[in-house]
């Protein structure tokens, strides 16, 4: 289970150059309330920027960062998983992406998105969609359940019970399904000119 710890940010959308805080362990409930603009959905954004590299609203990356100083937008997250603490950390302009393990760096892969990978299925076990559908319910994006296409529900349920091998044996059942049909077509293709020239050759015996 997912315990958020602390959050900050600064240089992200209206935010400036110092450092937004906020605790999320010092109580069991923590509730955040102000007037609209105040900066309440800056932090789901923050929060799902920090983890998945995405925004929670419909907003480009580069719109993320403070349009007055056009740099250094950066935003940390701590949280703890299975008594594990972890700390995500992650930037724009420049591009910075790094993880902690219990004060440690996690060895980062080459790729970005192979790190990112490690972060969803070995860390958060959730992927954004399941996240911003199970963990954040802002009125912003937020469907209810039985209002997603069929694709997304299912994907939301395997994600949650990790058992999305299914839909990958599926995506690769239907390629050989594709395949096999492709090969059976070209098989009758064949059959076909073969009982023409059988027909030919039998229409010249009898002449």
């Amino acid at each position: 289970m997912i315990q958020f710890t602390k959050i900050r940010w600064k240089n992200l959308l209206s935010t400036g150059n110092t450092f937004t805080e906020v605790r999320l362990d010092k109580h069991t409930t923590t509730l955040i309330c102000g007037e609209n603009g105040a900066g309440k959905t800056t932090l789901l954004d923050a929060i799902t920027f920090v983890l998945y590299g995405k925004p929670y609203r419909g907003v480009n990356l580069p719109q993320l960062v403070n349009s007055i100083n056009g740099k250094d937008c950066l935003v940390e997250i701590e949280f703890t998983v299975n008594g594990n603490l972890y700390k995500v950390t992650r930037g724009l302009a420049p591009k910075l992406f790094t993880m902690e393990l219990n004060g440690k760096p996690v060895e980062q892969t080459a790729n970005a998105k192979d790190y990112q990978a490690i972060l969803e299925t070995q860390v958060l076990k959730m992927n954004y969609k399941t996240f911003c559908q199970v963990v954040i319910l802002g009125s912003t994006n937020y469907v209810p359940f039985m209002r997603l296409p069929a694709g997304d529900r299912r994907g939301i349920v395997e994600n949650l019970l990790d058992i999305d091998v299914f839909s990958k044996m599926n995506e690769a059942l239907k390629s050989r399904l594709t395949s096999t049909k492709d090969e059976l077509r070209s098989v009758e293709s064949t059959i076909s000119t073969v009982r023409m020239k059988i027909e030919h050759k039998a229409d010249m015996i009898k002449k």
